[in-house]
């Protein structure tokens, strides 16, 4: 059996859909995704955005991720499902090698350690004042 990779695959809808019409969309790829022995690790809404460019005569996109553990020839079936599909204006597909996945979890680790700072300094406990 082939080892599976980690991808991290960026997607572009166009923002005038609905919420519900995105879930439809994002339902229908991560189905798609498991029907090709891939596994869907994380779910990321990024939301609606400025496109940095227009694209298709439109301004804004919605924008979310999809972090996927799949095998190699994934990518390809991937590509040529997102292609077919009219509703998903860009994508981005990037397989993250080992040496990536641990600097990323390293630099999650540090962000909540400061985010726990903050949180105690914004947030001291209460003090006693009946002694």
């Amino acid at each position: 059996m082939a080892t599976n990779n980690f991808y991290e695959i960026t997607v572009i809808l166009d923002a005038n859909f609905d919420d519900k019409a995105i879930q439809v969309i994002i339902d229908r790829t991560t189905e798609f995704i498991g029907k090709h022995e891939g596994t869907v690790k994380s779910t990321d809404h990024w939301g609606r955005k400025k496109l940095a460019y227009i694209i298709d005569k439109k301004t804004n996109g919605y924008y979310f991720q999809l972090g996927v553990d799949a095998p190699g020839n994934f990518v390809h079936l991937l590509e040529r499902h997102f292609y077919i599909d009219n509703d998903i204006m860009r994508y981005l597909i990037i397989n993250m090698d080992e040496k990536e996945l641990k600097k990323r979890s390293e630099s999650i680790e540090a962000l909540n350690k400061v985010a726990a700072d903050i949180e105690r300094l914004l947030n001291p406990p209460p003090v006693d004042t009946q002694n």
